[in-house]
C-alpha cells in the first residue's frame, strides 16, 4: 500500500513549490560602461576617386559599378563620406530597406533620413562605432566591430588554454565584445497605479466589518488559504461565507489599500537591497521583484511579473525611486550577479538621468570585500522571500495574475504597517498613531483600510 502510494505521488502533477525548475538567467553580460555618443562624422573623410584609382593600382583593373535593378529608387543620391555617386551605390532588396551602401569607402547610411548632424553610439574603449547586432521587440543590441578594440583583447587575454581552444571551435559561447543594450520603454507607461481591478465595491458588500477584518488575518497574516479560511469561518465563527467572496474581499481591500501603499512617505535609510523570487501562477513559475529597506525594515516594491527581464528590474527600481522626493547622490542597492540589475542602472543613466551604484553580492561564499560587507544585507530579504512563500505554500500557488498581485499587496501591507519584527524591538516597521492601541488584528486591519481611504498621502 505505502509503495502504490509513493508511487502515485512520483509521478503526481501538483506543483512542487519547493524546487522550481531552474533557468540559467546569467545568458549575457553587462558591461559597466555607457556608450560613448559622438558626432556621425568621418574624421578621414575621402574622394571616391582617389580611391577608384588606389583600387585601379592594386588590383589592376577598376572597380565596376553596381548593376541597379529597376526598382532601384535613389537615382541621385551621394555617397555622403566619399560623395560617390548612385552608380557606386547598392540596397539589399532593390531599395526596399533603408540603409544604402558605399562600394567605393564601404560606408552604409540612411539614404532619406540623413543629417549633417546626428550622434550614434560608439564603443567606449575604442570609439568605434557599433554596429547593431540584433533588433528585438524592446530593445536593440549594439556591438563593437573593432577586433583590435582593447576591451576584447583584454577578454581574450583572460581565457584559459581550454577556454580558448573551445573559443576556436566555438566562439558564440564566449563574449569578449564590448555589447550595449538599447531600451526603448518608458518606466511611466509601463507602471500602473494599481494593477488589480475589483470585482466587488466594499461599502455594498454582505458581510460585517468585523467579518472582514477576520478574514484578512486568517488569510495574509497567519497564511490560511481562502478554503480552509472559509471553513474555519464556518466551524469557529458560525460565518457561511464562500472561497471566492474571500478572494473577492481580497481584491477589493488590495485595489484601495495600493496606492496608500506606493505614496507613503516613508523614512529610509541608504540601507536597501533587491531580489527576485518564484511564485506559481496558473501552474507556472512566475517571479516576485523585491526591494527592500534593510534597517527600517520596509518593502519598497513589490513587482509581480512572468518575466525575469532588465524591464521588470526597471519597473521595481522605478517603484523604490517614487518614493523619494530627492533622489540621494549616495544612492545604492544590494544585489546578486544577475546582469539584469547592471543594464537596469544603465538604462536610468542614460534615459532617466538617475544614478546609483550596486553592491554585487555573489554566489555563497565571500569573494570580494564587497559581498562580505553586504552579504548580511541579502541575507535579509532572503529571509523575507522564505517568509512570503511560507505565508502561501498552503495554497498550492494562485489561480491567476490578479490573486498574486492581490495577496503581494497586502502581504506588504502586513508586513510594513501591521506585523511586529524582533529586530525593531517588537514594533512594527511603519507606526500609524491611528492604529495605537489596538489589540485585536482584526481591529488593526479594519483601521488600516480606513486610514488608506481617508488620508491617502500626496506624492
Amino acid at each position: 500500500m505505502v509503495t502504490q502510494l509513493a508511487n502515485i505521488y512520483t509521478h503526481s502533477k501538483i506543483p512542487r513549490l519547493e524546487s522550481p525548475t531552474y533557468r540559467r538567467f546569467n545568458q549575457f553580460k553587462a558591461d559597466d560602461k555607457l556608450p560613448l555618443l559622438q558626432a556621425n562624422v568621418n574624421h578621414q573623410k575621402s574622394n571616391y576617386q582617389e580611391l577608384l584609382a588606389i583600387y585601379l593600382e592594386k588590383h589592376g583593373k577598376p572597380l565596376k559599378p553596381v548593376k541597379h535593378q529597376k526598382t532601384f529608387k535613389y537615382p541621385k543620391q551621394h555617397c555622403p563620406s566619399c560623395e560617390a555617386p548612385s552608380e557606386y551605390l547598392y540596397s539589399n532588396g532593390g531599395g526596399k530597406h533603408q540603409l544604402l551602401y558605399c562600394k567605393v569607402c564601404l560606408t552604409d547610411f540612411t539614404p532619406e533620413k540623413h543629417y549633417s548632424k546626428e550622434l550614434v553610439l560608439r564603443c567606449p574603449y575604442c570609439q568605434q562605432k557599433l554596429d547593431l547586432k540584433r533588433k528585438r521587440v524592446k530593445f536593440k543590441v549594439w556591438r563593437c566591430p573593432n577586433l583590435s578594440c582593447p576591451h576584447r583583447l583584454s577578454e581574450l587575454a583572460k581565457l584559459t588554454p581550454d577556454e580558448l581552444r573551445e573559443f576556436s571551435k566555438r566562439p558564440f559561447q564566449f563574449k569578449l565584445r564590448y555589447i550595449y543594450r538599447e531600451y526603448d520603454f518608458k518606466i511611466s507607461q509601463t507602471d500602473q497605479q494599481s494593477p488589480i481591478q475589483p470585482k466587488v465595491d466594499l461599502n455594498r458588500i454582505q458581510a460585517s466589518p468585523q467579518v472582514l477584518g477576520t478574514i484578512l488575518t486568517y488569510y495574509i497574516n497567519y497564511g490560511i488559504s481562502a478554503a480552509k479560511t472559509s471553513a474555519l469561518m464556518f466551524d469557529i465563527h458560525g460565518v457561511k461565507i464562500s472561497k471566492q467572496t474571500i478572494l473577492n474581499y481580497a481584491q477589493a481591500v488590495a485595489t484601495n489599500v495600493r496606492p496608500f501603499l506606493d505614496q507613503y512617505p516613508y523614512k529610509l535609510s541608504g540601507n536597501l537591497v533587491g531580489d527576485e523570487t518564484y511564485l506559481r501562477v496558473k501552474g507556472k513559475w512566475n517571479y516576485l521583484f523585491y526591494f527592500y529597506d534593510v534597517e527600517h525594515k520596509i518593502i519598497l516594491a513589490d513587482y509581480v511579473t512572468p518575466r525575469r527581464t532588465t524591464e521588470s528590474a526597471c519597473i521595481a527600481i522605478y517603484q523604490v525611486l517614487k518614493k523619494y522626493r530627492k533622489i540621494p547622490e549616495n544612492l545604492r542597492f544590494t544585489v546578486d550577479d544577475n546582469p539584469i540589475y547592471r543594464v537596469a542602472r544603465l538604462y536610468y543613466a542614460q534615459h532617466e538621468d538617475i544614478n546609483f551604484d550596486l553592491n554585487i553580492v555573489k554566489g555563497l561564499t565571500n569573494e570580494t570585500e564587497v559581498a562580505k560587507e553586504y552579504r548580511p544585507a541579502k541575507q535579509t530579504i532572503e529571509r523575507l522571500n522564505r517568509s512570503l512563500k511560507a505565508n502561501y505554500r498552503p495554497m498550492s500557488g494562485f489561480k491567476s495574475a490578479g490573486g498574486s498581485v492581490t495577496y503581494v499587496t497586502l502581504y506588504s501591507l502586513c508586513h510594513n504597517f501591521l506585523r511586529p519584527h524582533q529586530t525593531l524591538g517588537y514594533h512594527v516597521p511603519v507606526e500609524i498613531p491611528a492604529l495605537t492601541g489596538l489589540m485585536r488584528m482584526p481591529d488593526k486591519w479594519l483601521k488600516l483600510i480606513q486610514v488608506a481611504q481617508e488620508q491617502l498621502p500626496t506624492a
